[in-house]
């Protein structure tokens, strides 16, 4: 055998071992968040499926730097070494090698992912959410909840869920880590994601269910965070009866602009029946007697 088929040879060994070492590290090792949701499965698989193939790649390298700095190392060399003349083979092996790697990464998990996670699903729930400077405000159309900067987020597991993100000031952007999927909150603009949610959590247990704003978005981007919970429905519908309830009017304002306008040969005529009353908080309520008579004859006083 050749010298250098030995050191080919050599190389190739430690490449393989390297290489068995490498996937049984991605195999065996989970540095990820809790996973709690559909979505997050298909993302969670590509990222192991791109370290797998990106393994073998890695160990070439490696292989090679490695045996290279041990077989031909010299401490004080007195002249250059020869000439090292291309070897074709290997350079086009590495070329095609490298092609079919990008072609199945894009295949799979690129389109077979994307197909997966666009998927239609009902919609069991919708949740808009609104990035402000530095909290999120909350809201349930369906039910009429809306909370301003809650204290938490509790959402029913088992069910898909729409989430309609927006801005009021600058760019946020929703991450939930437990959930995976990421989306930017843009002023003037709603985007949305949909989600549907596998495992219960708490962030007093697992701070991969918090609600963080993602994007940059001034001095108090790192506290921009909601807190997640994740329960079964009955305890969701709880919680959101005594969250918020129906989202009530407001009292009637009469602002500076605010004005009534009666005419020289108008009156507001208050009738006997008419009661105005001024309730606790504030509001007029015109009661079911109320009259108000314009009369066409009566000039203002």
């Amino acid at each position: 055998m050749t010298t250098e088929r030995k050191d080919l040879v050599s190389v190739g060994v430690l490449w393989a071992v390297l290489t068995a070492l490498g996937e049984w590290a991605v195999l065996t090792t989970n540095l990820a968040p809790t996973l709690a949701s559909k979505q997050g499965e298909e993302t969670d698989k590509a990222i192991e499926l791109l370290f797998i193939y990106s393994v073998p790649v890695m160990a070439v390298v490696l292989a090679v730097l490695i045996y290279t700095l041990v077989r031909w190392r010299v401490s004080e060399p007195s002249e250059d070494g020869p000439p090292i003349a291309d070897h074709r083979g290997f350079s086009r092996a590495w070329f095609w090698i490298s092609v079919a790697l990008a072609t199945l990464v894009f295949l799979h998990p690129g389109l077979t992912g994307i197909f997966a996670m666009a998927q239609e699903e009902e919609i069991d729930l919708i949740v808009e959410l609104d990035g402000v400077q530095w909290h999120w405000d909350v809201a349930f159309p369906e039910q009429g909840v809306t909370m301003e900067n809650p204290a938490e987020l509790v959402l029913p597991v088992g069910t898909t869920i729409r989430f309609d993100i927006t801005s009021s000031d600058v760019i946020h952007a929703f991450w939930v880590p437990a959930f995976r999927l990421k989306q930017d909150a843009i002023p003037g603009q709603m985007n949305s994601l949909t989600i549907t949610l596998l495992e219960n959590g708490d962030f007093a247990d697992d701070d991969g269910f918090r609600l963080q704003c993602a994007e940059l978005c001034g001095t108090g981007h790192a506290r921009m965070f909601l807190p997640v919970r994740v329960v079964e429905q009955d305890e969701f519908d709880d919680w959101l009866a005594n969250a918020g309830g129906p989202a009530s009017m407001d009292g009637m304002d009469m602002t500076e602009s605010t004005e009534i306008d009666m005419t020289e040969d108008e009156d507001m005529d208050m009738t006997e029946d008419t009661q105005m009353d001024m309730g606790e908080d504030g509001d007029m309520d015109m009661t079911e007697d109320t009259q108000m008579d314009m009369t066409e004859d009566s000039d203002e006083g």
